[in-house]
């Protein structure tokens, strides 16, 4: 495991960053050594050390230099119900 990351994280199977709710679509890292970490309460570290490319099958690919990515998941507030949600893909 990178030093850089906490001794809790967790290396996580498949390198999905992102999970579609609907249509069961999903962001994920290809590379070299690409491993993707949870830290626990939403937050996931994309280990890329030769770089990566991420894939959905919606869209075109995105391609990242070498380096650590935090994945943290965008909320959005309601302030008619006063609650905050993820925002969804």
């Amino acid at each position: 495991m990178k030093k850089d990351l906490p001794k809790t994280a967790k290396k996580l199977a498949g390198n999905h960053l992102a999970e579609g709710e609907a249509t069961g679509h999903f962001h994920a890292a290809v590379g070299t050594d690409v491993t993707v970490f949870d830290l626990g309460d939403g937050v996931l570290v994309l280990d890329a050390p030769e770089g990566a490319t991420v894939e959905h099958q919606e869209h075109g690919p995105i391609t990242l230099p070498p380096g650590l990515y935090d994945r943290h998941i965008v909320k959005e507030y309601d302030h008619a119900a006063e609650e905050a949600r993820n925002v969804q893909d």
